[in-house]
């Protein structure tokens, strides 16, 4: 039964969570707390070496539909990875109890505005999610400007990955989307290109941390390569709308069940 809740949580946590381009670390690590009873220590680690060939087999399905900007993938990549480093290690001088209520709490804003993007179709987000084809190249100004840009998005997204043990996806899939102005399925793409690299660094910081259960890895990583594949295909080939809302309202009960579980037994 324990091999088969972490096939089922890789499966679903990891692997299907890619479609929406968060690395699904998001979804595994207050998993592994709540269904197999991990360490907080464990439950954060583990999750990112399983990150790294789930986000590689979604990228490359977005890629070869055209969802993928390497440019943008590159440059966070690389602030990405000095932020991971530094996220990683602050681990060792935070209580984790409490920063698995972050975690939580961060499962709850990822799920608000996963709904709100579903219900709401304002003028600007519709530009924003337009097709390939409708956005076009960005314009000689922007590009410059953006540089920037695309590496505070990536230093962000690896302190969250590193701090948290997650892919880093809930912080740039927003940047890439509202500040760069990307299209929402490329958006989904070039984060899964980018975690790939991210999660490298905090995988060997925690790794050295003893943070990472390897027996756990094995059977995430087999469960999580094919569904990332899977939903990479569902993300593009689904609608928009009905995808958001249902995992939207998904998430926020799971956060709102793990915030609860981890203050009950903080008060132990």
């Amino acid at each position: 039964m324990y091999v088969l809740e972490t096939l089922l949580v890789g499966f679903f946590a990891i692997g299907l969570t890619n479609m929406f381009g968060i690395g699904g670390a998001t979804v595994a690590t207050p998993a592994l707390r709540l269904f197999l009873g991990a360490s907080p220590a464990i439950a954060l680690g583990t999750t990112l070496p399983v990150t790294i060939p789930a986000a590689i087999a979604g990228a490359f399905t977005y890629h070869r539909q055209g969802f993928l900007d390497m440019r943008v993938a590159f440059y966070c990549s690389l602030a990405g990875i000095f932020g991971s480093v530094g996220g990683a290690l602050l681990t060792r001088i935070i209580n984790l109890h409490y920063l698995m209520i972050f975690t939580g709490l961060v499962v709850l804003y990822v799920a608000m505005v996963t709904v709100r993007r579903g219900i709401r179709r304002s003028t600007e987000q519709s530009r924003f999610v337009a097709s390939e084809e409708q956005a076009g190249p960005l314009k000689p100004e922007s590009e410059r400007l953006s540089i920037p840009l695309m590496l505070g998005i990536g230093f962000a997204g690896g302190v969250l990955s590193g701090l948290l043990g997650i892919g880093g996806g809930v912080i740039m899939i927003p940047g890439f989307i509202y500040l760069l102005r990307m299209p929402l399925k490329k958006a989904f793409g070039t984060s899964l290109a980018a975690i790939a690299v991210i999660a490298i660094p905090g995988t060997i910081v925690h790794s050295f941390l003893h943070h990472i259960s390897w027996s756990l890895v094995l059977y995430l990583t087999a469960a999580s390569i094919p569904a990332a594949y899977i939903g990479a295909r569902l993300s593009i080939r689904t609608s928009e709308r009905l995808l958001y809302v249902l995992f939207g309202l998904l998430l926020f009960a799971f956060g709102i069940i793990f915030i609860v579980n981890e203050v009950v037994l903080l008060a132990r």
